[in-house]
């Protein structure tokens, strides 16, 4: 395909996006091919390793442009290229493990190239995504001739100029190689697939749980498969069917929100002749024509792939109203934690009697005032003895800060809430601010400085905390994953500093990132078994590994960048009406 050829047809599905035709189910045209390519007898199957992994908010102000091209996690994109990406990857619980794993177990010839990753973000600028593009391109070329691309990428990339980052790489891989090389891409279920990307691939496998505790098996059950797809023993039939809502970020862990899709996804996924079944939550943090929820299916025909397919689009449409939460603000989500913790008989009644006593304000909410403590916050720089009766902290889950999102993980609001009621024993895990960072650095541990922390980074993120802050640790910010989650993943979040402001403890980290487990409290030389309260920035992917430690789990959702309000976003470039915004939005929309 030339590149006129590939212009042209991607400006014809946009056009049709805006248009309001995304919506229209897509079957895989790559499969319907009668020629298949055999490798010779007695020859490895030779597979690339390749990617390009973001997840954009494109609510962010920020951008990723060639500066964030530096090779380190905490700055922007890291570049991982040829061994690298083996001695890196294999062993951990990522997509790369799971490919890796699964090529060794069918004696695949492995070719790693060149794979970029940062996690979430905004933006990515045209320049800064072209030479990414350009590079992973190259790479794939070198490694010529091969059997099959086993390809890395998040789902919902963005770019200047580009609203699917993954079609428009996929459709320049494929014009590179061709059409018998086979392409397979393991995905997160927070992405925005189009019919585009669909006409590029021969296999797409997303993830089912959130937190995303199976990338390593998606890939996996993707890079098993490939053996049977290259000899031309198996061709899986893809079918997209989208639907007209936009979900939350929700999680589907037992007794939570999605529970029940994940559930009824498995029981599709068990029927005969499917390959692939997943359910597409979609990011809804994009502002671009095609964000909305899809059904994923790869089956033996097209028939049995789109039966399939609407089947479950029409449960999940049936069900619709149940799968809509509201969240707490920061204020109600303190109060919920303050009678978490009366109920597990940490905290006295006469506390509260002591409290209202002491206190000249005119309004309590009755439990907040559960928390209130005299004590002066340097004798706090001493820590504190965990309570006799402490089940593990209460976690609080900021989550429309979530970095994990594209929040630029600065937002102040509930630690705003802490030092005004006076909480005692409560740590807040991380606000990325790397100039206090620096300030604290410079100072050394055991110094009192003036800081502004937080709040710098968005306007949803609240005001930046003004007062002295007790420097308690510096970190170098590096530590590996050890939840359920990414196991055995290294991150480097930058220089990192423990504070103690206000009485609180907390962790201020340089780099953009989310909690995965306790390792942004580890690396500060912090201890989750000494607080009452926890507060994390993260959605749903710590829940991995707090689950088993937390004593309550409570979600927050301030103002922010990731709220799961989506009405508090302006879309300017939704082409039709969606649930919940539009409680009008029909499906299919043929009914309209």
């Amino acid at each position: 395909m030339t590149n006129e050829a590939i212009g042209n047809s991607r400006r014809s599905f946009i056009k049709m996006a805006a248009a309001g035709a995304a919506a229209a189910a897509t079957v895989n045209p790559l499969a319907t091919s009668a020629a298949e390519e055999r490798p010779e007898a007695g020859k490895k199957m030779r597979v690339a390793l390749a990617g390009l992994f973001e997840e954009v908010n494109t609510f962010a102000v920020e951008t990723m442009g060639l500066a964030t091209i530096t090779g380190s996690m905490s700055t922007g994109f890291q570049k991982y290229e040829g061994q690298q990406i083996i001695d890196e990857f294999r062993g951990t619980s990522t997509q790369l493990g799971g490919y890796i794993d699964a090529l060794d177990e069918v004696t695949a010839e492995i070719v790693p190239t060149v794979y970029y990753t940062f996690g979430a973000g905004p933006t990515i600028e045209g320049k800064a995504y072209q030479k990414m593009k350009k590079d992973v391109l190259a790479g794939l070329k070198a490694a010529m001739p091969l059997d099959a691309v086993a390809l890395t990428v998040h789902g919902a990339g963005v770019a200047e100029g580009v609203d699917d980052v993954e079609g428009d790489l996929c459709a320049a891989i494929r014009q590179e190689l061709g059409p018998k090389v086979k392409i397979v891409m393991a995905i997160d279920h927070h992405c925005n697939l189009t019919d585009f990307n669909l006409r590029q691939v021969n296999l797409i496998t997303i993830v089912k749980n959130y937190p995303h505790i199976d990338f390593y098996d998606v890939a996996f059950n993707a890079g098993k498969l490939l053996p049977d797809m290259v000899a031309g023993k198996i061709t899986p039939h893809g079918y997209f069917e989208p639907l007209p809502f936009l979900m939350q970020c929700q999680s589907t862990m037992p007794g939570n929100l999605y529970a029940p899709i994940r559930i009824k996804a498995e029981e599709f996924a068990k029927r005969k002749g499917i390959y692939e079944f997943s359910y597409q939550y979609g990011f809804p943090f994009a502002d671009i024509p095609f964000n909305t929820a899809l059904v994923n299916c790869w089956a033996e025909t097209p028939e049995l792939a789109s039966q399939t397919a609407k089947e479950f689009a029409a449960w999940i449409w049936k069900n619709r109203a149940q799968f809509a939460a509201r969240t707490l603000t920061a204020a109600e989500a303190l109060e919920t934690a303050a009678d978490e913790l009366v109920s597990q008989e940490r905290i006295a009644v006469q506390v509260v009697r002591d409290a209202k006593a002491r206190s000249s304000k005119v309004l309590y909410d009755q439990s907040i005032v559960h928390l209130a403590n005299a004590t002066a916050q340097n004798e706090r720089s001493f820590g504190f003895i965990p309570d006799s009766k402490s089940k593990g902290p209460v976690v609080i889950a900021e989550k429309s800060d979530n970095p994990g999102a594209g929040a630029p993980g600065d937002s102040t609001h509930v630690l705003q809430e802490l030092i005004k009621h006076n909480v005692r024993q409560a740590c807040v895990c991380a606000i990325r601010d790397p100039e206090t960072v620096r300030q604290a650095v410079k100072a050394g541990v055991g110094s009192t400085i003036d800081v502004r922390l937080g709040g710098k980074l968005s306007k949803q993120s609240g005001d930046p905390i003004g007062g002295k802050a007790y420097v308690k640790s510096i970190s170098d910010g590096r530590y590996t994953i050890v939840g359920p989650m990414l196991t055995g993943m290294r991150f480097d979040m930058g220089p990192a500093v423990g504070l103690v402001i206000g009485g609180v403890d907390v962790a201020v980290i340089s780099g953009m990132m989310q909690a995965f487990d306790n390792g942004q409290m580890r690396v500060v030389g912090f201890d989750p078994r000494d607080y009452r309260i926890v507060v994390v920035k993260s959605a749903n992917h710590f829940r991995a590994w707090w689950t088993d430690i937390a004593s309550a789990i409570i979600d927050c959702d301030p103002p922010g960048i990731a709220s799961n309000n989506l009405s508090t976003f302006k879309f300017q470039r939704k082409t039709r009406k969606v649930y919940p915004l539009d409680a009008d939005a029909v499906y299919p929309e043929a009914a309209a």
